[in-house]
């Protein structure tokens, strides 16, 4: 090892932590993982690990839609054939194809035509660009599974058609109650060797998210407007100004106590504090980017300054040009929107919420841009479940599998990635009520993420139990 980099030998002592190997109280304080195949692969891929981790920066964005997006009304087949059986299964919900944005495909069948809803008009043009791609029809799978499983209980995930339990399996490959640490933290644990200040690995504008939770990264929590910090402590909070009171309080966060908690507890205030500080320096020097009001197709007017989820994006943009100055190689963040239950009332709400992600989406990859760091950061959207193709009378029920997009990083976009499903009912891949029977696991959708990241194939066993039963690791998305 004496000739390794300092981030190799970190990485090396971190798996041998996440391993259970080393002792001490930070071993005993996580939960071991089994030194199966997959450990063993960790501990080897350690050089070429390192090596991706020399790689200029990069950060994924998890962009998660809460409720359960019926996106059989993003992406919808368009030749003949296949859009009359679209109707046919979607009854009052199915958009004519005069509402459809034509987009190219190179990977699915010949003769096969696509359309986007006229409301994502924004990811139709990164999408032309080659900056934005769609996978079809993703969703949580245990094993590979075919519709007799389905029909026998074979090997299926837990809880499907939950909201709880299907956020957090989308998190974390379990459901709730047994999920605690989610992928996206488990990438964070071997990528975190790259960063000056760990803290920052993995950030969330969207409250709690299971996601980000690692082993031995915690994500960092932001709002739309910065950082969340202790008011008291900030300039002009006391009454009259009291600069001597203020810094009395500052003392008490910090000073250690007499117990031990007490002690861990100082430890963990100081390093929020210190942390705060730094960002707030580094943010300081960030430009503010740009949020204005755009007209949607319906020709009412959407203003981005007071959306919820533009804003979070803008913040994550003003954290990504600031990495530069906190010493940041590798991040992982995570932005939410909420009201896609559409259980009722979808066609009046859908298309907002699809123009409110697609805009907010837009102006987050201009930003980029502008910043020139298009090209490091990739966004990917999730989200409970996909929703049945049949309608109940005014939406859609909850289901199982639904199309995904991923947008910026250099990807090989401009293409429907994955196997795109017969969208009707009776077929192989309907379970009920087109509920559609995902063809591509999200364990494979996440070791396509992963494997931008720069994660190993080994790595990629660890970050994603399950995988070795797939028989790819997920689409290529490029940008390697």
């Amino acid at each position: 090892m004496s000739s390794s980099s300092p981030s190799s030998r970190r990485a090396f002592l971190r798996t041998l932590g996440q391993l259970g190997l080393l002792g001490g109280p930070v071993a005993a304080a996580r939960p071991a993982f089994t030194l199966g195949l997959a450990g063993l692969g960790a501990m080897a891929a350690q050089s070429s690990s390192a090596a991706q981790l020399d790689r200029p920066y990069r950060a994924l964005v998890c962009l998660f839609m809460n409720g359960g997006n019926d996106a059989h009304n993003w992406l919808v087949p368009l030749d003949s054939a296949e859009h009359a059986a679209y109707t046919r299964a979607r009854g009052d919900l199915a958009l004519p194809a005069s509402a459809l944005l034509e987009i190219a495909s190179r990977s699915q069948q010949a003769g096969r035509r696509f359309g986007l809803a006229r409301e994502l008009q924004p990811l139709s043009t990164w999408y032309g660009r080659g900056r934005c791609a769609f996978v079809a029809n993703v969703g949580p799978l245990s094993q590979p599974t075919t519709l007799a499983d389905v029909q026998a209980g074979r090997g299926l995930p837990a809880k499907l058609y939950s909201h709880n339990d299907q956020q957090a399996t989308w998190q974390s490959l379990q459901p709730e109650g047994i999920a605690r640490i989610g992928w996206g933290g488990r990438m964070a644990d071997l990528l975190a060797s790259a960063n000056q200040n760990t803290v920052l690995t993995t950030i969330s504008a969207a409250g709690q998210a299971i996601f980000l939770n690692g082993s031995g990264v915690q994500p960092y929590q932001i709002d739309p407007e910065g950082l969340v910090d202790v008011r008291a402590l900030q300039s002009g909070a006391w009454l009259h100004g009291s600069a001597g009171a203020q810094a009395r309080l500052e003392a008490l966060l910090r000073s250690n106590g007499s117990t031990d908690l007490q002690a861990e507890h100082a430890r963990v205030t100081r390093r929020a504090l210190d942390t705060a500080a730094q960002l707030r320096g580094a943010l300081a020097g960030t430009p503010e980017l740009p949020l204005g009001a755009v007209t949607l197709t319906d020709g009412s007017r959407l203003d981005l300054a007071k959306d919820p989820l533009a804003r979070q994006l803008r913040m994550v943009a003003r954290l990504i040009a600031a990495a530069p100055a906190l010493g940041l190689r590798r991040q992982v963040f995570m932005v939410s929107i909420g009201g896609f239950d559409t259980h009722a009332q979808q066609a009046a709400r859908h298309p907002l919420l699809g123009a409110r992600v697609a805009h907010a989406v837009d102006a987050f990859l201009n930003g980029l841009q502008g910043l020139g760091r298009l090209d490091d950061v990739l966004l990917f959207s999730a989200s409970d479940f996909g929703r049945t193709l049949t309608s109940n009378g005014s939406g859609s029920n909850h289901g199982w599998g639904g199309h995904h997009f991923v947008a910026g990083g250099g990807i090989r976009g401009g293409d429907i990635l994955g196997r795109f499903p017969t969208v009707a009912l009776g077929t192989s891949t309907d379970v009920g009520s087109g509920r559609l029977l995902p063809t591509t696991s999200l364990t494979e959708y996440a070791a396509s993420l992963g494997r931008w990241m720069g994660l190993s194939p080994s790595e990629l066993l660890t970050v994603l139990p399950g995988l070795e039963r797939f028989a790819t690791a997920g689409p290529d998305l490029g940008g390697g």
